[in-house]
């Protein structure tokens, strides 16, 4: 765990003073783009649920949103499965990538997202945002780590 702190810390450091070191606009990486899309899709209508997207995060994930909430893995979890209980989904989401850095087996992918959300009662709700996740690959699985997510507010 203390290397994957320390290099984590060290890629920000590289970031801050050199700039991305491989700034693409799509993810090349297979496995990678596989695990964001089975995130992606489990809390979608008719997706496997909060349970699978839960299996996709590190155990010490961390959720920083909209510079308001932080929350460690546990209370996401227990805030991810309270939302899909009450009968939330994402109804759909449209992501445009605007960098994918991977070193080693820490990846950082940007994207812009404009999602909407429907309840049971059919209720729609929109979200756009800048979203920053970091992921870390694990015995050859792809893990989520962070998401550092901020709300686009329309002029």
């Amino acid at each position: 765990m203390r290397r994957t702190i320390a290099t984590i810390t060290l890629l920000i450091l590289i970031f801050l003073t050199i700039g991305p070191v491989a700034a693409k606009t799509e993810v090349k990486d297979k496995a990678l783009r596989q695990s964001m899309a089975e995130l992606s899709a489990s809390i979608a209508v008719g997706g496997a649920g909060w349970e699978a997207y839960a299996n996709l995060l590190h155990a010490d994930y961390a959720r920083w949103a909209m510079g308001e909430v932080y929350e460690g893995r546990e209370k996401f979890v227990n805030s991810l499965k309270e939302w899909w209980d009450y009968g939330m989904r994402v109804e759909s989401r449209d992501v445009e990538i605007v960098g994918v850095d991977i070193i080693g087996d820490i990846a950082i992918v940007r994207f812009v997202t404009t999602e909407t959300f429907i309840g049971p009662d059919g209720e729609s709700v929109g979200f756009s945002g800048h979203v920053s996740n970091t992921w870390i690959k694990e015995h050859g699985d792809w893990k989520l780590l962070s998401a550092d997510i901020s709300s686009i507010t329309a002029p």
